[in-house]
């Protein structure tokens, strides 16, 4: 056998040896799966380049953490460095999330509109005075020849009627 040979088997020996802990440390430094994945295909190629250079009288495992640490930090300077990268995932994920939040307030006003239809001509008028029509709750329950607390309390009863009414539409959806 060569000295090539002997050298490769030692280092795939020695990588063997340690790669699940090489692989949970770059991950511990990552915290994201692919990038440790990415980052230890680097690992591998760098360990193996700079195998010449290891001291066999040292521990692999410190040798192979203080290589992978250095292309963990790297990559982290590569990846900070593409803006773009992080804008346009930033940029899906707003997307998404605004296109979740548009569907769901179409669902919750429909269920609304519905609601609105189910309450009484009375407390239909109050629900339009005071909300869509913008009138003072003291001017609408003077109107109407009540308290103004009387009013809010009516007014709560009727929100959280609408507000029940919705939710259930929005479990049978």
């Amino acid at each position: 056998m060569s000295n090539s040979d002997a050298n490769t088997e030692r280092f795939v020996e020695l990588l063997g040896a340690h790669e699940r802990e090489l692989i949970a440390y770059v991950y511990a430094l990552t915290m994201n799966w692919n990038d440790a994945q990415e980052i230890m295909q680097r690992v591998r190629i760098r360990l193996w380049q700079q195998f010449d250079s290891y001291d066999e009288a040292k521990p692999f495992g410190a040798w192979a953490r203080a290589v992978s640490y250095y292309l963990v930090l790297a990559f982290r300077k590569e990846k900070s460095r593409q803006r773009e990268y992080f804008a346009e995932a930033v940029l899906e994920l707003v997307s998404e999330t605004y296109e979740r939040g548009v569907d769901q307030a179409v669902q919750r006003r429909e269920a609304l509109m519905k609601c609105l239809d189910k309450l009484s001509a009375e407390q239909r008028g109050v629900v339009d005075r005071c909300y869509a029509n913008n009138e003072k709750i003291v001017d609408v329950a003077q109107q109407m020849g009540i308290t103004s607390g009387a009013l809010r309390q009516s007014l709560f009863r009727i929100r959280k009627s609408l507000q029940d009414c919705v939710q259930r539409f929005a479990r049978s959806s």
